[in-house]
């Protein structure tokens, strides 16, 4: 006899994406791979992504205006920038809503948007915040996986009061995704995120726009942008962000941010301090603990900052190497996101640098060159 296998039910009948981007639609493609939702929608302000979002099969229907998707929708996401999000959630609280849904959100600032939604959302429909520690270089919903999600650390930050069968039912869909789901209070949240995300992007920006200012200099400027090419590239790699997204991101949190930035200038206050002594041996010791502790953090899960998945090798310097490198890429079906030569080389022991857009990828990659013959170098 033919054994008979029951059809998971999904967690949400529709579930509506208002922001199709990366986030959002790599979202909407894992919660409906892994059978968390039986209907998507997507609303976004541009149509262009709207029309992506359905001719990638990302989500089953797409609007343009907020009041066109949600009024039978279960589970609704925002998964558009703090401000953007926060203008929204003032519309969403206007429009008739279906009783018991749960509405969410992906932004990195949780204080702002939670106190908005619990002051506007109506009773019988469940805010609970969201971050997910995920990210991508690329961005838009072309670029979007339903693997984005896999080990990533999933914030979750519910109001006090929050509805447990609500709470019980989102982290099961975040789980579902792959996501490890992680409960913080909102202040919690934009304490520790501004510390290892949104300050160290601001030093990022002020370092680059130091280099920026010396390489005017008339006579050796362009010294700075030549040497640049190495480390000093990968130390501020993440100044790169969206100039308009952490502008609202930095004044979304500002408050936790002075004080951090106030400490910053503190410990810059201690160094200058160490510089003065004979021996250095403050500095050592400065070096040594921040080494220390910076080799101990996890490697397995992802966290805030974005992931890179690159790798060094050592390739003769004639005709045709790099293209034998993406050939033997594209033969093993790896994707390389991007080949570059390092002209600065002080920490670095391969010549050719190679990008990966997953760990995955970077480490099959990794083996074939090996086998080939190349000499592979990973980078911390």
């Amino acid at each position: 006899m033919q054994k008979v296998v029951a059809e998971q039910q999904p967690l949400f009948e529709k579930a509506v994406i208002v922001g199709c981007g990366l986030i959002g639609g790599s979202l909407a493609l894992a919660l409906r791979e892994n059978g968390a939702v039986r209907e998507l929608a997507a609303v976004d302000s541009n149509p262009s992504s709207c029309q992506f979002a359905i001719e990638l099969g990302v989500v089953d229907e797409a609007h343009e205006e907020l009041r066109d998707a949600v009024q039978d929708a279960d589970l609704i996401v925002f998964a558009a920038p703090v401000r953007q999000t926060c203008d929204l959630l003032a519309e969403l609280a206007t429009l008739p809503l279906k009783k018991g849904c749960i509405v969410t959100d992906v932004c990195s600032t949780k204080v702002e948007v939670c106190t908005q939604a619990a002051q506007q959302l109506p009773p019988g429909v469940h805010f609970i915040g969201g971050h997910p520690m995920a990210g991508s270089e690329k961005s838009g919903v072309k670029a979007a996986t339903a693997r984005l999600f896999e080990n990533a650390v999933y914030v979750l930050t519910p109001p006090p009061d929050a509805d447990e069968a609500a709470f019980a039912k989102l982290a099961a869909a975040i789980e579902s995704v792959r996501a490890q789901v992680l409960v913080l209070e909102p202040a919690l949240h934009d304490r520790v995120v501004a510390a290892i995300s949104h300050v160290p992007h601001i030093i990022a920006a002020q370092l680059v726009d130091q280099v920026m200012r010396l390489s005017d200099h008339p006579e050796h400027g362009d010294l700075y942008t030549k040497l640049a090419a190495g480390g000093f590239r990968d130390v501020t790699r993440i100044a790169s962000g969206n100039a308009q997204m952490w502008r609202d991101i930095v004044l979304s949190n500002r408050d936790v941010i002075r004080d951090l930035l106030q400490d910053w200038q503190s410990g810059i206050a201690g160094l200058l301090h160490k510089l003065e002594e004979t021996e250095g041996r403050g500095l050592q010791t400065f070096f040594h603990d921040a080494s220390a502790f910076r080799d101990a953090l996890p490697t397995k899960l992802r966290g805030a900052v974005r992931s890179v998945y690159e790798i060094s090798i050592d390739a003769a310097d004639e005709p045709g190497t790099i293209g034998k490198v993406a050939t033997l890429m594209g033969i093993h079906s790896i994707n390389l996101n991007g080949v570059g030569l390092i002209e600065s080389r002080e920490e670095d022991n391969g010549q050719v640098l190679l990008s990966f857009r997953s760990k995955r990828d970077m480490e099959q990659g990794a083996h074939v060159l090996l086998v080939n013959g190349f000499h592979v170098y990973f980078r911390d």
